[in-house]
């Protein structure tokens, strides 16, 4: 936790992150699908006594990615494993790249594997406890999560499965419908808060109400709270992605993966998923708990690989949360087999003696288990010492995930505002929609401002142009983005080199 606070990003941002960051202070909904939970976690941080909200909203990716690796210790503690291995594998997971990058931004992917981990080890502990309340408290995070991300629903798959082969008992069956039940009646409640409060910076406002025509929908679709939830929440089934992306890029990021990991941490990954099936000291009684792994890996990585969107690697976020349980399985295991050795042999020369053989295997195994705790970091060394030297990593730098200047968003979103009146309407690209949303209903309290995403280029949609038409003469119209075809149809001011004023011809 205190690693992505040092790297935390310090303000508000772009796109995704400034959506986020905007309607967990505003409660409005969020493009598609939705994200109601998230919202509202995300409200809760903005209550913190600290920090702008754009930074308190950052948090909480940073709260759940630390939750994530610490909950990953637990299970490998479940599994069976050396407290050893499960420190390589949460300070492995912690510090890999494409997983901390997405802890220092608000975004939904830390989120997710946060709560795949609180479904994960609540199941273990269920089975270790036989207690059905551990089971309502998974079912409680997957209903929960539905409003967070789609990763975590995919792995429900990996929890019935594992209940049919093991629960044998009615109450374990009630404890996790009736939790399950609960996280999605409460996740629902939270959409038909949020679809309720619409505030002017919710998508509705900012997006969808002045392009419907494009989004092929009639005023009559997008009437009701069920119209609004099917707009939002896509009606084709996540089953139809998988394998949309072509076969080269498919085989192009399984190679890109294979490659996020070294040797030997990519050996301790595939030991540790056979070792839950074949491996006695490990394996007898576990097999259950492999394939509980080997299936949620199997749909949350398969669909990152395989699906044609561009931005498949956020769903490595919450797949990597089984890929270290795996490496720490795996390097329990070979602790194990460390451990038989030194107990049995006895070194050549009177190293290690009979009596003393015991003890000194013990101090040899430990120290072979710290030194792998120290390479689980290796990798991220240079990250390691620039978060604690100056508070950023290279992949920050490189990747520009956040400008030097905290405050560069703000005052790019502020020098435009400051040229437009209080009751003006602007529009923008996605981009920087919500950063002038931010700038102009939160920081400058200017709520009377209309600030809409300019949904097609060059030609603005029929319900754009309608929209337009209806409010050109009792409002300032603004674009931050130079449409030619507007000439056509009014006059064009141009304020600066990135505004523009329309004007009745």
């Amino acid at each position: 936790m205190a690693l992505y606070v040092r790297t935390l990003a310090p303000s508000l941002l772009y796109g995704d992150i400034a959506e986020f960051q905007t309607l967990s202070y505003t409660l409005g909904m969020t493009h598609p699908s939705g994200y109601p939970t998230q919202i509202i976690f995300g409200k809760l941080f903005t209550f913190l006594p600290f920090g702008d909200i754009a930074y308190r909203v950052n948090l909480m990716s940073a709260f759940f990615g630390a939750l994530a690796a610490a909950n990953v210790y637990l299970i490998v503690r479940l599994l069976g494993g050396w407290w050893m291995a499960g420190l390589v594998a949460s300070s492995a997971l912690a510090t890999i790249v494409f997983f901390w990058r997405r802890t220092i931004i608000a975004e939904s992917y830390a989120p997710a594997a946060g709560m795949l981990t609180v479904v994960w080890l609540s199941v273990l502990l269920w089975r270790r406890t036989d207690k059905w309340g551990w089971l309502f408290v998974a079912g409680l995070a997957g209903g929960l999560s539905l409003g967070i991300h789609s990763t975590v629903m995919m792995t429900g798959v990996s929890v019935l499965i594992y209940m049919l082969l093991t629960a044998r008992k009615r109450n374990a069956w009630i404890g996790a419908a009736a939790g399950a039940a609960l996280g999605l009646v409460l996740t629902i409640a939270f959409f038909l808060y949020l679809d309720y409060n619409d505030p002017p910076s919710s998508i509705y406002n900012t997006t969808y109400r002045t392009n419907l025509a494009e989004r092929g929908l009639t005023p009559e679709e997008f009437d009701s709270p069920t119209d609004r939830l099917l707009a939002i929440f896509p009606s084709q089934s996540f089953w139809s992605y998988y394998f949309s992306a072509m076969p080269e890029e498919i085989l192009r990021r399984l190679g890109e993966y294979v490659n996020s990991f070294s040797g030997w941490q990519f050996a301790a990954i595939l030991l540790g998923a056979l070792a839950l099936f074949i491996i006695p000291e490990i394996g007898q009684r576990r097999w259950r708990e492999g394939l509980y792994a080997l299936v949620a890996f199997a749909l949350i990585w398969g669909f990152a690989v395989s699906v044609e969107f561009s931005v498949y690697q956020e769903f490595y976020v919450p797949a990597a949360v089984i890929v270290h349980v795996w490496m720490g399985v795996g390097v329990s295991a070979l602790l194990d087999g460390a451990e038989w050795l030194f107990k049995r042999w006895q070194v050549i020369g009177g190293v290690l003696s009979v009596s003393k053989g015991p003890e000194r295997s013990g101090v040899i195994v430990s120290l072979l288990g710290l030194a792998l705790v120290g390479l689980s970091v290796w990798n991220a060394r240079t990250d390691l010492r620039l978060a604690v030297r100056e508070g950023t990593t290279a992949f920050i730098q490189d990747e520009k995930i956040y400008p030097r200047d905290p405050e560069r968003a703000t005052k790019e979103g502020q020098r435009i505002l400051s040229q437009v009146e209080d009751n003006a309407i602007l529009f923008a690209n996605w981009d920087r929609l919500y950063s002038y949303v931010y700038t102009a209903h939160i920081l400058e309290g200017r709520t009377g401002i209309a600030l809409h995403e300019l949904l097609t280029v060059p030609q603005p949609g029929t319900t754009t142009m309608a929209y337009i038409d209806a409010n050109i003469a009792t409002r300032p119209i603004y674009f931050t983005v130079w449409v030619a075809e507007l000439e056509k149809y009014y006059q064009v001011e141009q304020i600066d080199e990135e505004l523009w004023r329309l004007r009745r011809k």
